[in-house]
């Protein structure tokens, strides 16, 4: 099986959130240059997939009895922080039991379906990433413009966004489909 697309199951912030990530991200672009996921929609990954497009399908059928069960919750962020290897800057939610609630029975609904099972992966530490894929060099920069490194805000979880693009350079994300947690 060879894959031509990624699917990426997500949760979407706010608008004014969303639109502060940008700003913080279009401020670092000016300074750092480029960087991975800056043209990206703000958002925080429960799990993708690299698949043949006819499989697509399928993993809207997964997406769908995941949430089934799914209650809504409130997302809260607590602040901007880093991986320890000083290539991802981010903000940190703070609900992380309530996304992992969310994000398990996802997961396992889709790989339910055997096709998918092998190429679904789930990430462990959802966030909401303001750079990624940063030089040394870019970090050293980027990390005291966004001092003090305090960001609050939440917003209402009520849904999950399934996007997809084709995996070839400059391919861009589309939305396929929204799903309403609680079916």
């Amino acid at each position: 099986m060879r894959p031509t697309h990624r699917y990426l199951v997500l949760i979407a912030p706010s608008a004014p959130i969303a639109e502060e990530v940008v700003r913080m991200r279009d401020r670092l672009h000016a300074q750092i240059g480029h960087f991975s996921g800056r043209l990206l929609m703000p958002h925080l990954t429960l799990f993708l997939a690299d698949l043949p497009e006819d499989l697509g399908a399928t993993v809207e059928l997964g997406v769908e009895a995941g949430v089934q069960d799914a209650q809504p919750f409130d997302l809260h962020y607590a602040g901007i922080t880093h991986f320890p290897d000083r290539r991802t800057i981010y903000i940190d939610p703070v609900e992380k039991d309530a996304m992992a609630r969310l994000r398990g029975p996802l997961v396992e609904a889709v790989r339910r379906h055997e096709a998918l099972r092998a190429y679904v992966r789930a990430t462990d530490h959802p966030h909401l990433t303001i750079a990624a894929g940063l030089k040394p060099a870019q970090f050293a920069v980027a990390w005291p413009l966004l001092a003090p490194h305090v960001f609050t805000g939440g917003h209402a979880v009520r849904s999950v966004l399934l996007l997809r693009r084709a995996l070839r350079p400059g391919a861009v994300y589309a939305v396929v489909r929204e799903f309403p947690l609680g079916g």
